[in-house]
């Protein structure tokens, strides 16, 4: 298992205040990392930092499993925050000057990039005049000069249209499996980082709250009856044995989760009290991605 970015106690204080507090990160060759967090969480600065936009106070940082950032930062590509982009230019013209900036010399590289982002035909139209999608597909190819095996995109579909987040998301896809590139995406539109990500980051007020991949997730999300009960031991054994359940958890919390027979609620509860099982609650629950991570992040969907 090969990392490209692992954080030790990463920590930025600013004005005696800890925009980030001693995150341990940690971005596996080949994922799509999920970097979730309300604004102001810390995803921005935490990422200025891994690329050498901002200083740490402390911690470390590695990237491709060494601490020497100056190499590693050679194979990265970064879009942070608004994209920087010559206005006047056209998209062949931005991508010609950050080619020479870079001192690529295969001048093929520029068409490759059009293609690849779908802008191979937007012709001499300036990039002033392109829309907040096409601004952003500009500025993911900006990154991809100089061919980087890791990319960093901060909020790349925060402002888009349907239409204009479907195509950063295919690109974002077709980036990371045709081309091999692991990427990054910091974003609080939880429903759209789902269809993209393998694994997931969660930050909150500077620290980070938890890390977990897309499978873990899914468990974690799966629509269940959860149980409080004064016996959770003996809850599974008594539902096994008169209802036929096959799928039961007994849960970190005391709580048992029964994964299978969702629409025998009331069965359930009736077996339990025939056997003098005292239920607290029994709800259903799960499946809502967007509350699950907006309880992470230490929000309340209903607020």
């Amino acid at each position: 298992m090969e990392y490209v970015l692992r954080t030790k106690d990463l920590t930025k204080i600013y004005s005696r205040k800890a925009a980030v507090n001693k995150v341990n990160l940690e971005i596996k060759k080949g994922d799509i990392y999920g970097f979730i967090g309300k604004n102001g969480a810390g995803k921005t600065t935490t990422i200025r930092m891994a690329v050498g936009l901002a200083k740490p106070t402390s911690g470390e940082i590695e990237l491709f499993e060494s601490k020497n950032l100056n190499k590693g930062r050679a194979k990265v590509g970064t879009v942070i925050e608004y994209p920087a982009l010559y206005p006047y230019m056209s998209a062949r013209q931005n991508l010609e000057t950050q080619r020479l900036l870079l001192n690529v010399k295969d001048k093929s590289v520029t068409d490759e990039i059009l293609e690849i982002v779908g802008l191979a035909d937007v012709g001499r139209k300036k990039a002033k005049d392109f829309s907040l999608g096409m601004k952003q597909r500009l500025a993911i190819a900006l990154s991809l000069i100089g061919d980087p095996e890791f990319l960093f995109l901060d909020e790349p579909i925060n402002g888009l249209d349907p239409m204009g987040i479907k195509e950063i998301r295919d690109l974002i896809l077709k980036l990371n499996k045709e081309r091999g590139i692991t990427i990054m995406i910091s974003s609080h539109i939880l429903g759209e980082l789902v269809k993209m990500a393998t694994c997931y980051g969660v930050i909150n007020n500077g620290e980070l709250v938890d890390q977990f991949d897309a499978d873990d997730l899914k468990n974690r999300v799966k629509t269940r009856i959860r149980i409080k009960a004064n016996d959770p031991d003996g809850v599974c054994q008594i539902l096994q044995n008169e209802i036929g359940v096959q799928d039961c958890t007994l849960e970190d919390d005391g709580s048992v989760s029964v994964f299978d027979h969702l629409d025998d609620s009331g069965k359930i509860n009736l077996a339990l009290s025939e056997h003098d099982i005292i239920v607290e609650y029994i709800n259903k629950e799960g499946g809502d991605y967007e509350d699950y991570f907006i309880k992470l992040m230490g929000g309340n969907k209903n607020a």
